[in-house]
């Protein structure tokens, strides 16, 4: 599997922010795990700063922009612990030093040496709002909370306010301001309802800020909050999400990502003119806006990170003041695959009700006789974006087609279509996977009996669905870190977690019969298809006992299924040496059973 490992070395560089002198840290997997390595703009030459067994989870430049504020964890158990790594040191100091407990990293303030995040300290189940002397470690709670999940989202430039989410679910997450010396914090739009904030960027004096929500809408637009007046106004719309918002330093360019069917486009608004400028943009491909995009401190360079199917994760910068755009980090390709990176096709299909669904589609070549794969992503709030996967990439290269499909609840198609799949909806979805089979043989584009289905965390429990309720279509699958039993999961996920995981499926309380009904293991006793498990077995959102019910079904059934089990990973295989061990595994067995 050497061609395979060629695949899984590519080097991806993505989470770009700036520092001071035209300098800036990002997140890199050049050493095997996911470290912090910083460059300059001009001379490029990367340098690693962290040197951790573990992967680094997220990076932020200190108000100063000469440290940096980042949180790791321990073996994938995601108890991120907060570190600060001052500029000149080679020796992060960990601030948090609590392992039992996560801290979301929220930003920092130059004039108080403080820092501000959330933490689960005080009670596992809820997140408090809190700041720290970074220079005597003092913790203090600014607002303690009884409910779950409150996320940092931004501090205002003064550090006078935080921003965070309350999120009672992934798209239902309203967005508190909250002042860091009072702790009085409110809704920024108390008056709304179901929907969901995020993206906040705010002005250099701190008197309001830009967001992205859907309140009111079916799509995510743009809109400001004005801090004085307590007001929020509408700025931009379209009938496609925007997905992300950057302010420049001087506040005159308001940067924003479109998304449609995954592809992100720029659109750059004036707003001392209220135009958008024509402004040169990157090739076709994913706006990486999980991972962020800031301005440069001075001037107005849009730091970004950039992907496509033949294109690794890497950072970019738009220039609007020499009207260019160009890749910062090289991904060094290896020359035996360069030419062979597939880019995907975007397609869609009619399901069962009427209803069009999007997909991509990666093909080997035009064989017809080419065994086929359908992948399903994780969420299910997300999206099968159009970047570069190695696992993709390999079976394509080896005579694979993989269809990658947005199934009802997808994000990226509306607030309507993102809720086709809640609680007793959820089945539906998978009536989706079926139905793409159905099209991809239908239309020529895949033969019966070599269609294989896979999927990771959400994506897993879609595939152990698929192979119950439509067992005859399959030839082989693979189930990721995904969930077999949505009742056992919901009881034995982390605390803080469970809440907004029973928006989306049903809780525990009222709807024992629909997660019943909807778990694939009480559907076991339909599967035939041969099936390798896979999972971490630090998992805190999916717990292993998810991966050892259905194998320990399968197996007493003498069902063929294999699995394997990581001892230091937790959702989903993170570390080099076990991306090695484990896809040569999964791809053998796809040839195995689809050959």
């Amino acid at each position: 599997m050497d061609s395979l490992k060629k695949y899984y070395t590519v080097v991806e560089n993505r989470s770009g922010v700036w520092l001071e002198n035209d300098e800036v840290a990002y997140l890199s997997d050049k050493s095997g795990i996911i470290q912090i390595w910083k460059m300059s703009i001009h001379d490029k030459n990367p340098v690693q700063l962290t040197f951790y067994s573990e992967r680094i989870w997220r990076l932020e430049a200190a108000a100063n922009r000469r440290d940096i504020l980042f949180s790791t964890d321990l073996g994938g158990n995601e108890q991120e612990q907060l570190f600060l790594l001052k500029a000149g040191e080679t020796e992060a100091v960990n601030l948090s030093q609590d392992g039992s407990s996560r801290f979301n990293l929220g930003g920092s303030n130059q004039e108080s040496d403080s820092i501000y995040f959330t933490c689960n300290q005080r009670s596992k189940a809820n997140f408090d709002i809190c700041k720290m002397d970074i220079n005597t470690r003092q913790i203090t709670t600014v607002l303690e909370n009884s409910d779950n999940l409150n996320m940092p989202a931004a501090v205002s430039p003064d550090g006078k306010y935080m921003l965070y989410n309350k999120l009672k679910g992934m798209s239902d997450n309203r967005l508190y301001i909250i002042d860091m010396d009072s702790g009085k914090a409110q809704d920024i739009y108390p008056q709304g309802g179901f929907a969901q904030y995020g993206s906040p960027a705010w002005k250099s004096d701190s008197s309001g800020f830009y967001f992205t929500c859907d309140e009111n809408d079916d799509f995510l637009y743009v809109g400001y909050y004005d801090v004085v007046s307590q007001s929020v106004r509408h700025i931009y719309h379209t009938d496609h999400d925007i997905t992300k918002v950057a302010l420049s330093c001087d506040d005159r360019y308001l940067a924003m990502v479109v998304s449609v069917d995954g592809y992100g486009e720029f659109k750059m608004l004036d707003t001392v003119s209220g135009c958008f400028l024509s402004a040169p943009m990157p090739p076709k491909g994913f706006i990486y806006t999980y991972a962020g995009m800031q301005w440069s401190p001075s001037g107005h360079k849009l730091l970004f990170t950039f992907s496509s199917g033949s294109r690794p994760s890497g950072l970019w910068v738009l220039d609007l003041d020499r009207d260019c755009v160009y890749s910062l980090t090289d991904s060094e390709l290896d020359p035996g695959i360069k030419d062979a990176l597939a880019e995907p096709e975007a397609a869609s299909y009619t399901s069962f009700d009427g209803l069009r669904i999007s997909y991509l589609l990666y093909k080997a070549n035009d064989n017809p006789q080419n065994p086929t794969i359908i992948q399903i992503h994780g969420g299910p709030e997300s999206q099968e974006f159009p970047m570069y996967d190695p696992l993709i990439q390999y079976l394509v290269a080896q005579g694979f087609n993989v269809a990658a499909p947005n199934i009802r609840g997808s994000i990226g198609y509306g607030k309507t279509f993102h809720h086709l799949d809640d609680v007793e909806k959820r089945l539906d979805s998978i009536r989706d996977i079926a139905c793409l089979a159905q099209h991809l043989i239908s239309s020529g584009q895949a033969q019966a009996g070599k269609l294989g289905i896979m999927g990771g965390s959400y994506g897993g429990y879609a595939t152990l669905c698929a192979i119950t309720h439509y067992p005859e279509l399959w030839s082989a699958a693979i189930d990721i870190v995904g969930m077999s039993n949505l009742e056992t999961f919901l009881e034995n996920t982390a605390p803080y977690r469970r809440s907004h995981r029973e928006t989306e499926y049903g809780s525990l309380e009222k709807h024992r019969d629909i997660l019943r009904n909807v778990s694939p293991i009480h559907m076991a006793h339909r599967i035939v298809t041969p099936l390798m498990v896979i999972h971490g077995a630090n998992d805190p959102r999916v717990p292993v006992s998810e991966a050892e019910q259905i194998v320990s079904n399968l197996e007493n059934r003498g069902v063929y299924v294999k699995y394997l089990c990581y001892a230091d990973e937790g959702h989903g295989i993170m570390k080099l040496d076990n991306k090695l061990d484990c896809y040569p595994q999964v791809v053998k067995f796809l040839k195995q059973h689809m050959q």
